[in-house]
């Protein structure tokens, strides 16, 4: 055993343990529906043959407990920065200031690139994937390209 994992089992009892016996999470999964299908089905009593039959049918196709949702994040690919959009004129150049020293996925442009053009787009992905900055870089674009005009609304500006 190499001497740091020997030096965690002083910090961690349990480690040895986790180590030589890792979890499986497609077992975890079975008995976790197992239990709950016991808990489930202890509380039906169902008279009607008819309906119990076909209760005990879907029950048994797993309509409560669908199979397990296996995700990989993938690695994005890499896109343009937002320097580069606003040098392409695609988006306002102070956007780049706002962003400065961004780096961009591709389906971040894509989304830009629809949004500078004024078309609608979803983006759907993964938890750190930037969508929050597809949509924030597509509404600074606007308002820097489309200022408010009543005298209320104060000035936009924006600094590094």
């Amino acid at each position: 055993m190499p001497e740091q994992i020997g030096r965690l089992y002083s910090f961690v009892p349990s480690l040895p343990s986790i180590i030589d016996n890792p979890m499986n999470i497609f077992s975890v999964h079975a008995d976790v529906v197992k239990d709950y299908k016991s808990y489930i089905t202890g509380f039906i009593s169902i008279q009607d043959e008819s309906i119990r039959e076909t209760v005990e049918k879907e029950l048994e196709a797993g309509k409560l407990w669908p199979d397990p949702l296996l995700q990989f994040n993938p690695a994005f690919r890499a896109g343009e920065s937002v320097e580069t959009l606003c040098n392409a004129a695609i988006l306002h150049p102070a956007v780049a200031n706002i962003f400065h020293g961004f780096s961009l996925y591709e389906h971040q442009v894509a989304a830009i690139r629809k949004g500078s053009q004024g078309e609608g787009f979803i983006v759907t992905s993964g938890t750190g994937s930037g969508k929050s900055l597809t949509y924030l870089a597509t509404i600074f674009n606007d308002l820097l390209l489309h200022p408010p005009r009543s005298q209320g609304c104060g000035q936009l500006s924006f600094t590094r």
